[in-house]
């Protein structure tokens, strides 16, 4: 009865176990046999029968109760027939050459992604450091296999700094892959020039031509990247990366209003929140305020009121509407004689197409965005990641 929980509770397959001891308080140790009438050569893959000799290996397992697990297993070797090496027989859930079980090794990660400190990890395994992160990381890789999948249907793209060392605080960048129909990370890619993506693993990964939607920020890299890599996909530009490229605009000409003597007793004037907000946020004294001012300065009050007519254009419903408005609205801007606003024209144009391409799928890439929030505090947890498929890991594992 006792030898069929132990099988029952352990259950490696093809083993049986005969024996439990306790070592120490917190020590237990299981002695067990693998039960098959013949192994096959890995060198020639001859079926062998012939025992040579026997050996006794002990391996680490999963713990019981805090209670260390060690599985003594009496191992034959065998001799081929057929080109006589002599080799050990396998046992399932045990990788040659390992002192350890795969699923000890799975609970490793399971500790590390929960504890918050790598001691609490040793303590609970009772391990070392180097086998917490060589056991983690490998589990890691073989959870991110298993979501090997072809590419969605939607899918957003945005970018974000690397840091491998923040002592250095050298930067580099990585470009997200999201999956919106799954609410998942993808991929992600280290770099972000179109030579970069174009060689990278994210090229190996099957059925871009099921990608029919692409939301980017207003980057000609990743416009040009989706353009040949998803050949069937339309794609849409953010509107929150429009809205402030506006603000950006507005903002240039606010920090040079705010040079003006009436403001020099006000440096923490709320001015920048106000022209910040939509105004149909806005009260009816700060109504009053932001009309003084913009009629003050004409210059800021006609880029306010281009910024107010992009965001009635985001409210319309249907294509049409929407691109009518938007050629109004560069029409005017085209009438307006200061650089910041031909500037930004300018950029409304180039990006027409895949701004108005908004009013027809209605995606934003909010979910890329909180992703992207997500990768940093990754890195910031872990102080900077030195070695990129390890962080690559870690985020697609912890977004999945």
């Amino acid at each position: 009865m006792l030898e069929y929980k132990f099988n029952k509770f352990l259950s490696l397959p093809e083993v049986k176990f005969i024996k439990k001891r306790n070592l120490t308080n917190h020590t237990i140790e299981f002695e067990a046999i693998k039960q098959s009438t013949f192994e096959v050569c890995p060198k020639c893959a001859t079926k062998s029968y012939k025992v040579y000799d026997h050996v006794y290996v002990n391996i680490k397992d999963t713990p019981i109760r805090d209670k260390q697990v060690f599985l003594k297993i009496r191992k034959r070797r065998f001799k081929c027939p057929n080109c006589s090496s002599v080799f050990r027989e396998p046992v399932q859930g045990i990788v040659k050459g390992f002192r350890s079980t795969q699923r000890f090794r799975s609970h490793i990660r399971w500790c590390a992604s929960n504890f918050t400190d790598l001691k609490r990890v040793k303590d609970k395994c009772k391990c070392s450091t180097w086998m917490v992160y060589k056991a983690y990381y490998e589990q890691l890789n073989l959870e991110v296999k298993k979501l090997d999948y072809p590419w969605p249907k939607t899918i957003g793209i945005d970018e974000h700094s690397f840091v491998r060392n923040t002592k250095t605080h050298f930067k580099e960048f990585a470009t997200i892959f999201v999956d919106f129909n799954n609410d998942r990370v993808r991929d992600v890619a280290l770099g972000r020039s179109y030579n970069e993506l174009s060689s990278s693993h994210i090229m190996d990964i099957k059925g871009r031509e099921n990608v029919k939607n692409v939301v980017i920020d207003m980057s000609t890299t990743f416009k040009k990247f989706a353009r040949s890599h998803f050949p069937n996909s339309t794609i849409t530009v953010d509107k929150f990366h429009v809205i402030k490229l506006f603000n950006h605009h507005l903002n240039t000409i606010r920090i040079e209003t705010m040079k003006h003597r009436v403001f020099e007793k006000s440096r923490t004037s709320p001015m920048r929140r106000l022209y910040l907000t939509n105004r149909s946020r806005l009260n009816r004294s700060q109504r009053n305020i932001v009309d003084h001012i913009n009629w003050m300065f004409g210059e800021l009050g006609e880029i306010y009121e281009f910024k107010e007519q992009m965001l009635k254009i985001y409210n319309m419903r249907g294509k049409k509407r929407a691109e009518k408005a938007y050629i109004k609205l560069t029409d005017a801007m085209a009438l307006s004689g200061r650089k910041q606003v031909q500037s930004l024209r300018r950029t409304l144009m180039k990006w027409r197409k895949e701004i108005l391409n908004y009013f027809r799928t209605r995606i934003t890439n909010g979910k890329t965005e909180g992703y992207n929030r997500k990768a940093k505090l990754i890195q910031r947890k872990a102080y900077g990641y030195r070695k990129f498929e390890n962080y690559r890991l870690k985020l697609i594992y912890d977004c999945r």
